[in-house]
């Protein structure tokens, strides 16, 4: 029995790993990145050095502190310190701008083609500069001026059950990992339910059903086409985790790809872990019940009247996570956390909102694996039931009248 389950699922990836359609699925959306990456590149090289320049007209000591922080604050500060040179220096566009420091004002002036200037970080700077020659003023010492002007140490924390979650990066790292978690699945189940719909359509309309199953049997063809096809899509989503890991590596320099490796950093090993356990059981989930249904197809033209309810069905909890940011605490919202199929794309977006703790979090991945185990016991009996037979009734009017009938 594993020798022959060994085979179909051996026979199921080769078939598909020598197809074009495949290869052509797994690199478009690479090539398409990568042409949009490539083309926002070329424009920003030609656009030249974006960082300004500035001019500081003040005394000398009010100029060190932009001197040492021009780096960080991405402009480069002119060596011109006379304010007629400065003005016309930026009348003819070699300046980006000039900051003009006075005893208590400072004016910053710049041209219509002037490259972008940071002026928070510049009004950063300044607000330091007032607040040191007020403490010298004052006559408070050394210390106690660095005292004086030392910052506020705030975070955010979100009390909950006892125990204290600090909110920062991490929190926003988690829910865009939790909100992708619809978003992926909603999308393989569109590309692969399809495929395994394809693929039982193609041996019945071709009799070659008949000949395979005088082979083996029902339920060995049934488990090693979803074994097979779910290892197609774990291949898929693996090689689009390398791309990922490839692309930040050879192009962490690269100012999107630090923006976006910023605002993941703080993602946490247990919820990434929880975040890929659902992802899986969810598309596992969606190629039983494809299976199960394909097995009423006829032929290929019956491939989008079985498929349809169940991509539908997929798109159902990916546009209820959108509601519960205004209605968390809705029993319908709360209901559906729990339900397989649909429970993916909300009870994470629950948990990194805090509206569910990880005990009830756990239990929602645990109900939903037991369906997986449950669901795919019993839809080998509904596959071997009508995978041999023909009808020329709608899917879902043979679903109706032989799944429900008494």
């Amino acid at each position: 029995m594993i020798k022959q389950l060994n085979i179909v699922i051996k026979d199921t990836l080769r078939a598909n790993f020598k197809s074009r359609g495949y290869w052509i699925l797994v690199l478009s959306p690479l090539i398409f990145v990568a042409v949009i990456g490539g083309v926002a590149f070329g424009v920003t090289q030609l656009q030249g050095n974006t960082t300004p320049t500035v001019a500081i007209i003040g005394q000398a000591s009010e100029r060190v502190p932009f001197v040492q922080s021009a780096k960080n604050l991405d402009m480069k500060i002119s060596k011109i310190t006379n304010e007629k040179q400065a003005d016309k220096a930026l009348k003819s566009e070699k300046l980006g701008g000039v900051l003009t420091l006075k005893s208590d004002s400072a004016t910053l002036t710049t041209q219509p083609k002037s490259d972008q200037v940071p002026k928070d970080d510049i009004a950063t700077i300044l607000n330091q500069l007032s607040q040191a020659k007020k403490a010298t003023q004052y006559g408070l010492t050394a210390a106690q001026t660095a005292d004086f002007m030392k910052p506020v140490n705030f975070k955010t924390v979100v009390q909950q059950a006892n125990q204290s979650e600090s909110g920062d990066n991490t929190e926003g790292a988690n829910y865009a990992i939790a909100v992708a978690i619809g978003v992926i699945t909603m999308i393989v189940v569109m590309w692969y339910t399809s495929m395994i719909a394809n693929a039982i359509a193609n041996e019945k309309s071709s009799r070659i059903m008949e000949i395979l199953l005088a082979a083996t049997s029902a339920r060995i063809q049934y488990f090693g086409k979803l074994i097979g096809v779910f290892l197609l899509a774990l291949t898929h989503m693996l090689i689009y985790l390398i791309a990922g890991f490839a692309t930040v590596i050879f192009l962490k320099d690269n100012v999107f790809v630090k923006m976006i490796t910023s605002n993941l950093s703080g993602v946490t090993t247990g919820f990434m872990l929880y975040a890929l356990a659902f992802i899986l059981i969810a598309v596992a989930l969606y190629l039983v019940l494809t299976a199960m249904v394909a097995s009423l197809i006829n032929d290929n033209a019956q491939v989008q009247q079985a498929i349809q309810p169940i991509s539908f069905l997929a798109m159902i909890g990916y546009m209820f996570s959108y509601f519960m940011t205004f209605m968390p605490n809705n029993i319908a919202i709360r209901a559906l956390s729990y339900v397989p199929f649909v429970s993916q794309s909300m009870m994470p977006v629950r948990l990194v909102t805090h509206v569910e703790g990880w005990p009830t979090a756990l239990a929602s991945l645990g109900i939903s694996f037991v369906a997986l185990i449950l669901l795919a016991w019993f839809g080998q009996g509904i596959y071997a039931k009508n995978v041999l037979s023909y009808s020329d009734e709608p899917i879902m009017k043979q679903i109706t009248g032989r799944f429900f009938r008494k």
